[in-house]
């Protein structure tokens, strides 16, 4: 029985999302653009529109790619500018890649797994260094999280005015609670360089600590 499938369709008679359903909200995060510059902003908001409400079932994992950026009619998308590599361009959908960024940031302070993030060739305005995560259909370039815990998780993602804010709720209280330290970027000839790592704790107590990502950006001239 294909019970993503049964979700899915309970989700889309409105008898599953619901605060009811999901009380405890496990993390959130938030990150800003300028409006009324270019379609950035309506990329956000129609990304944040198929984003809000998916149901993530114990061990599963998500995709970016294959349940955002593919339902996204391309009429729905506009034009701005984005990074492809280590170039910034004016092409479609540009804006994608910030709805990913704070849904990765969101589900690190959530405890999720990740299973596969790229962050950008160079930093972004956004978002910190080490938080962000690019995302590319055409490019095979995808944000994957696994929700290794034993109950559903709902993501919520909205735009009000210049932000937007994704929040991952479930259906129990969060088992432990998770802080994300990022090291102030340092600047080696032209490359800058963070570390990001997660710190568990239970009942205010440090359990482990885990480093997330090193990553290695171009550094702006």
């Amino acid at each position: 029985m294909n019970w993503r499938k049964i979700f899915l369709f309970l989700l889309s008679t409105g008898l599953i999302l619901s605060a009811e359903n999901f009380p405890y909200k496990w993390s959130s995060y938030t990150t800003f653009f300028t409006p009324n510059i270019d379609d950035r902003g309506v990329n956000i908001e129609n990304a944040a529109r198929y984003l809000d409400g998916f149901i993530l079932l114990p061990k599963t994992i998500f995709s970016f790619n294959e349940d955002v950026s593919s339902r996204i009619p391309e009429e729905q998308l506009g034009i701005a500018p984005t990074l492809s590599g280590e170039k910034r361009v004016i092409g479609f959908g540009g804006g994608l890649c910030q709805v990913a960024s704070t849904l990765y940031a969101a589900s690190l302070y959530a405890g999720l797994s990740i299973y596969e993030r790229k962050p950008h060739s160079k930093p972004v305005s956004y978002i910190p260094a080490g938080l962000d995560a690019t995302v590319s259909k055409d490019e095979g370039v995808d944000l994957k999280i696994y929700n290794p815990y034993n109950c559903e998780l709902a993501v919520r993602a909205f735009v009000k005015e210049n932000s937007l804010t994704v929040s991952i709720y479930g259906t129990k209280p969060m088992p432990r609670e998770i802080k994300v330290s990022i090291t102030k970027p340092e600047k080696f000839d032209n490359f800058i360089y963070t570390v990001t790592s997660r710190h568990i704790f239970s009942n205010g107590k440090a359990v482990f600590s885990e480093i997330v990502s090193r990553d290695r950006y171009i550094a702006s001239e």
